[in-house]
């Protein structure tokens, strides 16, 4: 507006945008905060007008569900007259005019519905939608028992006509052909139709048997329902209280039986976490048990083992003194051997000497093993 007010001819524009050169700014500052200004506002009146589209369509449902309930338009018209007053003033103001004015007059004007009218019409709208809902709902699960049930009996009918198929291929088509000729016997065929149709005749029989009694039981399932309506005032009361006391004395009884429970699965748990425990004790026990048996048996093997070898040493060890003691005095005889003679038995002392010392480490060492063998034998009694 101030841009165009300085643009304006005969009215000093020119010389108030010479006089100041901020002016423009300005003008352009408050043309862009007077855009956003609107822009809230448009946006403001979109959701406005979106709000009253529902409660048109809403308002347009009610009124349609009244004149349906109520039998005709008329209903619908005078709710629509009670509901719209202004538009219907506005319109015995302008009965001279076309249909065509009359109808836009009629959009033009606004509704004035107070909160406890949309209030009062939403309420009756959900209500109607839940009754639509619960209907439907009841029509769905009802056509769902019927579905289920012709499946049933389209699934009992289709094992009946294969069985029919299997016993009239067995019976007529394979049983009743003649060996001689080949050909169908008629005799077998009507004694299999008689017996067919005496089966049919026995189930239908059955049926209207258990039909009757179904509806012999319906009676008396009425006339006692019956009995029971009419001698039920007199005794409603007594026996309200009645189940009330058996109820709370029932509950009690639940109660005291679910705690007893709780009780016995607690003391269930700890016996079964005490076993588990001496389970787990037990088998190490016997781990460690099987382990020392084998451990022991092993020793003893080795017991046995050592004092072998000790005997083979002792022997050795004796044969090798005589050995020795026969080389010696050979030895200190007077005669004198030969060169290579004496060299061979010097080899050989040699040699013996070094296994002689071999022997004797071998048996230090086996009396040693032998020893902390029995020590530990003799601790191992000992601890068991």
């Amino acid at each position: 507006q101030a841009v165009l007010a300085s643009s304006r001819p005969g009215d000093g524009g020119a010389a108030d945008v010479c006089a100041h050169p901020r002016t423009p700014l300005a003008a352009m500052a408050a043309t862009a905060m007077s855009l956003e200004e609107l822009e809230e506002k448009v946006g403001e009146l979109q959701r406005q007008n979106e709000v009253l589209g529902i409660e048109n369509e809403m308002l347009a449902d009610y009124l349609q569900r009244d004149a349906d309930r109520g039998g005709g338009g008329d209903d619908g018209d005078e709710a629509a007259t009670d509901l719209h007053s202004p538009v219907d003033k506005g319109k015995k103001a302008q009965q001279g005019r076309g249909a065509r004015q009359g109808q836009q007059r009629h959009v033009r004007l606004p509704t004035s519905l107070t909160l406890e009218e949309k209030f009062r019409i939403a309420n009756q709208e959900v209500e109607a939608l839940t009754r639509d809902i619960e209907q439907t709902k009841k029509t769905s699960e009802q056509n769902l028992d019927i579905l289920h049930a012709l499946m049933e009996e389209t699934d009992i009918r289709t094992a009946e006509v294969k069985r029919d198929a299997y016993e009239f291929r067995r019976d007529i088509v394979v049983g009743a052909e003649n060996p001689r000729t080949g050909k169908t016997m008629a005799e077998k065929v009507l004694k299999y139709m008689e017996d067919k149709l005496t089966q049919k005749d026995m189930l239908i029989n059955k049926l209207l048997m258990k039909n009757q009694a179904y509806k012999v039981s319906i009676k008396k399932a009425e006339n006692a329902l019956k009995s029971k309506q009419e001698t039920g005032d007199d005794l409603q009361y007594i026996d309200f209280h009645q189940l009330q006391i058996e109820n709370q004395q029932f509950v009690q009884r639940i109660e005291e039986a679910n705690q007893e429970l709780l009780d016995l699965k607690r003391r269930s748990g700890k016996t079964v976490k005490i076993l588990n425990n001496m389970k787990k004790k037990l088998s190490s026990l016997t781990f460690e048990a099987k382990f020392l048996e084998d451990e022991i048996k092993e020793r003893k093997a080795m017991l046995a083992k050592t004092e072998h070898d000790i005997v083979k040493v002792v022997e050795e060890k004796e044969t090798a003194r005589k050995e020795h003691k026969r080389l010696r005095a050979q030895r200190q005889a007077p005669e004198m051997p030969k060169i290579t003679d004496y060299v061979q038995q010097k080899a050989e002392e040699y040699s013996l000497e070094a296994s002689k010392r071999n022997w004797l480490r071998k048996v230090e060492l086996a009396e040693t093993a032998a020893k902390r063998i029995r020590m530990a034998l003799r601790s191992g009694s000992l601890q068991m």
